[in-house]
């Protein structure tokens, strides 16, 4: 468990996956930039057992709100290419109350810390639709440095999107 400020992140557990649904089922909640993928409750139950969420080239974990333990949202990180000594941190706000209050932005800088410790890849790497506002805040204000713009290489409810690319190599690392 990573305990800031204001959220907590840890592993989802048993008592967790019917809220989990619940929010992955809210297409229109995860708003225009986040993957309208659909999961299973059968399947989520049968991650969480196989592997906690968690395994050598990715995790996930929730961000619970320390004020009112409640889930506001969730964070997951996974190996981009074998060839990279790169990762890649995707996350979501689920409870727009709890947007824009700097939640995401202390989780991102918890994660980002705690992956350089326990791994040995030397970057981790946010990928932003151009149009995403919010979250290039998140990744300026977590201390990412804008690298570039891919041009049309994401696919998602039945739009190309350009990219930005956001970097954050061990090297900036504050110290602890």
């Amino acid at each position: 468990m990573l305990k800031g400020k204001v959220v907590t992140l840890r592993p989802p557990e048993e008592r967790d996956i019917e809220e989990m649904y619940r929010h992955i089922l809210d297409v229109e909640n995860r708003g225009e930039f986040y993957p309208r993928q659909i999961y299973t409750l059968a399947g989520l139950r049968k991650e969480l057992n196989d592997d906690g969420f968690w395994a050598r080239d990715h995790g996930l974990l929730l961000l619970i709100d320390n004020a009112t333990d409640k889930m506001i949202g969730q964070m997951a990180w996974f190996k981009t290419v074998q060839y990279m000594t790169e990762l890649e941190i995707g996350y979501i706000t689920f409870d727009r109350s709890a947007r824009g209050k700097g939640a995401m932005t202390e989780a991102v800088r918890m994660l980002t810390r705690y992956l350089f410790d326990i791994r040995n890849d030397n970057r981790i790497i946010l990928c932003i639709a151009t149009e995403n506002k919010a979250s290039r805040r998140v990744a300026e204000k977590a201390g990412y440095t804008h690298e570039g713009t891919q041009r049309g290489a994401w696919w998602n409810n039945g739009n190309h999107y350009d990219m930005e690319l956001y970097a954050f190599l061990r090297e900036d690392l504050p110290p602890a």
